[in-house]
């Protein structure tokens, strides 16, 4: 088998193995503490250690997390038994907060929770996404047909975070 096929075959049975369920409160400080994993493990070249942390500060503040996601019940990638990314879908169609943990990417699992809330999307009558894309997530939305509509840059703690105002009509 060459490496090409086997890569196909692993992430075929990868993505075979991702649940995609409704929040539950029970997984709570497992996604405030995946955001924090994935926001730190940036390249540094990309987003400079103190914009991370402007962005996502050390320690987490698992209050705020829990109160915002039971106000916005995310949905949650379960890969076996851990939780391997979460994305939320606003009634407007907006996309807050898609974050896959830096231990499975690459595995089909930002595109299985992609195609989740495309299709809610579809089921809600939604006639547009949006998203506010950093750079490491903004080729992505490019690739599933996104369009750039303007550069934010957004001031926090001193530091200035740029990212891309996003949208694609369905």
């Amino acid at each position: 088998m060459n490496h090409r096929s086997y890569t196909t075959e692993f992430k075929r049975d990868a993505e075979s193995r991702i649940e995609v369920k409704p929040y539950s409160s029970h997984y709570a400080s497992e996604i405030c503490d995946l955001f924090h994993s994935t926001i730190h493990a940036i390249d540094t070249d990309i987003y400079s250690k103190a914009e991370q942390e402007a962005w996502c500060p050390t320690p987490p503040d698992y209050q705020m997390w829990l109160k915002r996601l039971d106000n916005t019940q995310p949905w949650m990638a379960i890969f076996g038994s851990r939780l391997a990314g979460f994305i939320e879908l606003k009634d407007d169609g907006y996309i807050d907060c898609f974050y896959v943990h830096p231990d499975f990417q690459k595995r089909g699992i930002a595109r299985k929770l992609y195609d989740h809330i495309l299709d809610l999307a579809h089921q809600k009558n939604i006639s547009q996404l949006s998203v506010d894309a950093s750079k490491v997530a903004m080729p992505i939305f490019i690739k599933w047909g996104f369009k750039i509509k303007r550069t934010n840059k957004i001031s926090r703690k001193k530091q200035v975070l740029i990212n891309y105002h996003m949208y694609k009509l369905l």
